[in-house]
Order: structure tokens, then sequence, then C-alpha cells
């Protein structure tokens, strides 16, 4: 309590302690009210309240600056959790960044790189190119001729960032006694990684390696550049680097008068997130359209590598389970990989759950996503709505990985309304389960099996699909009691001769695969292993085949006599 009144002497922190403050009346008000209005009246000032907060919050911080505007903007790409008029307001936090005095830019300049800005450049734009909340960056001219972009932190920023954090650890404690957000988001944690990310930011030097990372990330690729580094002229709050010629990826008319072909630039962009999220593990996290240029050739330049987070293998796995679940409409495959994800809550009714998720995938018609009727309209409000209904929490570690998705997807529908998403990513995806088969051989060879079987049987699908109806009871068939004992029979023979098919057939490709990558003797056992198994089951296949030869014979033979016998007696 102490430190707070210590805190209240700083003139931003009151003000900021004001706004939460304010906030919290307001939102204590409108629930006593609900009560004795209308849940129509009720719903409307609702609205009106999360549209006027929305609108002083954005005010404030544009006043303010430092990380207020950072959150601002953080939040507003959470279209997903937020309603509709909070993010209206909030984005037009994204290009409203004042700029700092050049005067000021210059001495943190000079006192960083330990010379004057004439001694290291020949031009030096005294007008910036781009503004933010922690820095702006300013075109430039080294003495060697070469065109660079140079980044600097604001002076002071690291005095207002530590204010700011002290009334954000306020706000979550206020949010998680008096509104309901703590029951579908870990605030702790997501504060937690919001100030993680903010500190790397605040280190230019850490980009640059940032930078450099992402370079050889993509250094296969010629449809995506990265700038270079300058480090002579690089420190933790002064950053050269490449300059890059380009305009915002949303600037259509531009792109269009350039003849870029706006489906491949999609494709590329899509791929290229792909490729950092379930290959790499390491990601842009803050991919605007102002990070993600894009030059006359339609090569797409990736700039401004502060905010970058990384993925865990085990995560990565999860994440493709749960992109095949889908695609299969597996909901319970789903929710297996929702809840290793920690995206469900605990005591969570799975088959309700599982129910509702269904209905979900039967709005997914084909093999290809249509996620139109999930951005459009209404259905953006529904699928909020789902969301709350549902058992869902915002685990701390995706926050930034859900906003970077968001917004790329964004883009490239834009680009392209008709993009095939699920085409785009299939490839990454079999390629990470390939590399999974490599990895994990024997603990995992019959949940390998399964995912072989999904990836070459189609029906699989279908199959998946009325397994879940009947399990959820929203299929009904009726069977005779002889058949439904015969089929039970017949499938506790076959189980086991399942298994062991897949459990060849998963060895035997596996060992192909492993060929070049472990000793041969391993591939060859392994091989020789499942090739058994398999010529087993093709045997024991046969030898049933030639008993129900043998029996149907017996049977002809035995009416043949019958009806020999019959037309003997009537002679």
């Amino acid at each position: 309590m102490s430190e707070f009144f210590k805190l209240m002497k700083d003139v931003r922190f009151r003000r900021t302690m004001r706004m939460i403050f304010k906030f919290a009346w307001d939102f204590w008000w409108l629930g006593k009210q609900k009560h004795f209005i209308p849940s129509r009246r009720l719903e409307a000032k609702t609205k009106a309240l999360y549209r006027k907060q929305a609108t002083y919050f954005t005010n404030t911080a544009m006043d303010m600056g430092g990380l207020i505007i950072k959150l601002g903007q953080h939040v507003s790409a959470q279209a997903d959790i937020l309603p509709k008029e909070i993010i209206d307001e909030l984005s037009k936090l994204q290009d409203s960044v004042d700029s700092v005095d050049f005067s000021e830019i210059q001495q943190k300049v000079e006192s960083e790189l330990g010379a004057s800005i004439s001694e290291i450049f020949s031009e030096f734009s005294t007008t910036p190119i781009a503004a933010a909340s922690l820095g702006q960056v300013h075109r430039a001219t080294l003495r060697t001729g070469e065109e660079v972009a140079v980044k600097v932190m604001r002076p002071g920023v690291e005095d207002i960032i530590a204010i700011d954090f002290k009334s954000l650890q306020i706000a979550v404690r206020l949010l998680k006694r008096w509104t309901k957000i703590a029951d579908f988001m870990d605030l702790d944690a997501v504060y937690d990684e919001f100030r993680e990310t903010i500190m790397e930011e605040l280190d230019y030097q850490k980009e640059g390696h940032n930078a450099e990372e992402f370079q050889l990330q993509f250094i296969h690729r010629d449809d995506v550049v990265v700038p270079a580094i300058h480090w002579s002229y690089t420190t933790s709050k002064v950053l050269t680097m490449e300059f890059l010629e380009g305009v915002k990826i949303n600037d259509f008319a531009q792109l269009d008068a350039w003849g870029v072909d706006r489906t491949e630039l999609a494709k590329s962009l899509i791929e290229i997130f792909v490729e950092q999220i379930l290959l790499e593990g390491f990601f842009h996290a803050d991919p605007h359209p102002g990070n993600v240029l894009v030059q006359p050739d339609g090569t797409i330049a990736l700039i401004d590598f502060g905010m970058v987070r990384r993925i865990a293998d085990d995560m990565k796995t999860q994440m493709v389970a749960l992109v095949m679940a889908v695609y299969l409409k597996d909901a319970h495959g789903a929710i297996d990989a929702l809840n290793r994800l920690r995206f469900l809550r605990r005591n969570v009714d799975l088959e309700v759950f599982a129910r509702n998720l269904t209905s979900l995938f039967e709005q997914i018609n084909g093999d290809t996503f249509d996620l139109s009727f999930v951005t459009s309209g209404d259905n953006v409000e529904e699928l909020r709505d789902f969301f709350y209904s549902q058992p869902f929490q915002l685990p701390a570690n995706t926050t930034f990985l859900g906003k970077a998705i968001g917004t790329v997807y964004g883009l490239c529908t834009g680009l392209d309304p008709e993009l095939d998403l699920i085409g785009v990513v299939k490839p990454y995806v079999e390629e990470v389960m390939r590399g999974d088969l490599r990895g994990s051989v024997f603990s995992n060879v019959v949940d390998e099996g399964k995912n072989l079987l999904k990836g070459i049987l189609p029906t699989t699908k279908k199959f998946i699909s009325a397994v879940d109806k009947m399990d959820s009871g929203n299929l009904r068939v009726k069977l005779s009691i002889s058949f439904e004992k015969k089929l039970i029979e017949t499938q506790n023979k076959n189980t086991g001769r399942i298994i062991a098919t897949i459990i060849g057939a998963v060895s035997f490709l596996t060992a192909a695969n492993m060929w070049n990558e472990v000793n041969h003797m391993v591939s060859y056992v392994l091989g020789a292993f499942g090739l058994l198994i398999m010529l087993s089951q093709l045997r024991a296949k046969e030898s049933r085949r030639n008993v129900r030869h043998a029996r149907q014979m017996n049977a002809m033979r035995e009416q043949s006599r019958l009806e020999k016998s019959k037309f003997n007696s009537h002679e």
C-alpha cells in the first residue's frame, strides 16, 4: 500500500489510475442496473459503455504514449475476444503515434554511437518514416553510400514503461476481481508474457539478432527479404539496418499498379508464417501492414523484429494434431488437442462440448475451409458468443500467436478472398507429421498409424464423423439382436488384425523414411518386422478365404444331395 501512495505522486500514474477506476466504477454500476432494466435495454447500454470506454482509452493513449499505446494496439488485434465496439475504437491506435522532436533523436543517436550524425552519415532525414510507441525510424545514408534505416529508442521511454507496468498490475487485480475475463484467460500469465515481450523490445541488439535468425530461416526462399544489420552503428538503443523499399501489403492500389499477383502474394505470406509457426517454432509476433512491405517485383520485405515469440516442440505437435482433427471433423481429436494445448478449462463436460463442436464442424463443407462464415456480418458476433459460452480459456503462451495468426489471415483474405487456405497449409502439416514419424518410432507407432490412415483413406473422414454422431447420440441405428451379436463377435475378431496391420504398415514405412537418417541395419530390422506382420495377415486372410470357400463348397454339395434325394423320393 505504501508503494501505491508513493506512485500516486507521479502524474502519469495518477492519470492511468483515474482511467482504470473510472472503468471499474462504470462496470460496477452497470452490473447493479441489470436487475432493474429489461435485457434488451441492458444490452444496448452495455454496447454504449464499451464504445464510450474504448474512445476514452484511445484518446488517453494518444495523449500519453508509452506502453498504453502498445497495450491498445495489442488488444485491438484480439477480435475473437473483445466486443466489436471496443475493437473499432482501439484500431485507431495502429497508426496514430506522434513522433519525437528531431533534436531529441539527434542527441540520442550521438550519445549512443559516440560520434556526431554528420561524422557517421552523409544524409540523415529529420522527418521519421515511421513512429511507434517505443521508438521511431529515420532514413539515412552512410558515408559508404549505403541506404539505411535508423531505429531510435524514444528518450525516457524506459521510465515511462516502468510506471505503466505498475499501473497494469493494478488493472489486472481489478479485472480478476470485478469481471469475468479471468474465467477464460489467465491474466497473471498474460501479463507476464506481455512484460517479457516488451522488455525484449527495449533491446535493439536483441532485435538485430532476431533479424539475422529470420534471414537464415528464409535463406531458401526468393520471395521474402529481411534487412541486413549494420552492427558497427547498432547499440541497445539505436539499430541501423539496410533500407528496404516497399509499400504496405494492404496498399492494394499500388500493388495493382505494379501488376503484383495478389493471389500469389497471399500464398507466399501464408507459407512464410506457416513455416515460422509449424516448422521453425520462431515467428514474427507483430505482422501488421506497416511491418510487412511489398516491393515492386512482389517480394515481401519483413521488418521490425522486436516482437517475436518461440513455440515449444510439444506445442507444435498439438497444433498439427488440431489442424488435422478439424480437417477430418474429428471432434474428439480436436478436444484432445485443445486440452493438451490448455485451451480448455477444468471440469469441462466433454460430451456436451463434443456435440457442440461437431455441430460447428458441420458448417464446414467439402475438403477445404470456407472461413467466410466466421468473418462476415453477424457471424463474427455469433462466433464470439459461441466462444464465450464454451469452456475455453486463453493460455498465456498463445496470446501473441493468436494475434499473429489473426493478423496474417486478415491480410491474406484482403489480398485474395478466395484463397485456398488448406491447400497452402497442408504440405507443411504433412512435413511436420513426417518429422514426428522419424522422431518417435516405437512409442507412437499406433498413433502414427492412425495419422497415416487419415492421410491415405479419404473415407476415414466420413467414418470418424459417423462414429462421433453415434457416440454423441445424434445418429440412431436399429439392429436386430442376432445381427448385433454377430457384429460384436466380428469386431472382436478383427480388432487385433487391424492393429497388427497398422503396426506392420507403419513399421515398414518408417523404415523407408529412416533409410538415410540412421544405421541401415535398424531400417532392415524394422522393415523386415513390418513386412513379416503384413505377410502374416495376408496369409491369415488367405487361410480364412480358403476356409470360407470350403464351407461354401460343402454347403453346395449338401444342398445338391438334399435336392437329389427329394427328386428320387418323388419318383
